[in-house]
Formats: C-alpha cells, structure tokens, sequence
C-alpha cells in the first residue's frame, strides 16, 4: 500500500511540472492549468477511496459520507473543468487559456 502512496505522489508531481500546452506568455493560464491538473488528480483519488470505503463498509453512516464524498468530488471536478467556458463567455472573449 504505501508504495502505491509513493506512485500517486510520483505521478503527480510529474503531471503538475511537465510542460503544459499553454505559451510561457500566460502565467495565469499556466498556473491554472497546473490547479486544475492537480485537482483533477486529487479529485480522482478521494474519489476511488470514497469509492472503496462505499464497496467494504456495511455501517450505513459511512455509506452515506462516502456518497456526499463523491458528489463533491464530481461537483468540484465540474466547476474546475467548466470555469475557462463561464469565463470565456461572460467576458466575451474568443480565447481564453486555449479553450
């Protein structure tokens, strides 16, 4: 198990240093696309523990915390992946952070 810990941690601070897509003249752009990677990530995590926690318990309190886990996981990954797309359109803009 804490191997597994060891990969996850690995994994992502691979994934929030590598190079993103964005230009280097959009600071901004870049620091949100490392949030929203390690977000995602983290997201993704609480979730399969959540999950797993939902599978092996039989106490109906921590089934229900397992599923309020994972409705907040699912409504905090939505509000990070759709914010560029609110942005872009309340500001009228054509392009925002490559979206």
């Amino acid at each position: 198990m804490k191997k597994l810990w060891i990969l996850a941690i690995l994994g992502m601070s691979a994934l929030a240093f590598a190079d993103l897509i964005i230009p280097a003249d959009q600071p901004i752009c870049r620091l949100y696309g490392m949030l929203q990677t390690l977000g995602t990530i983290a997201g993704v995590l609480v979730a399969a523990y959540a999950g797993f926690v939902l599978a092996s318990s039989h106490e109906i309190e921590a089934r229900n915390s397992s599923k309020m886990l994972i409705a907040g996981v699912v409504i905090g990954l939505i509000i990070i992946w759709i914010a560029p797309l609110v942005v872009k359109n309340l500001v009228g803009a054509t392009d925002v952070c490559g979206w």
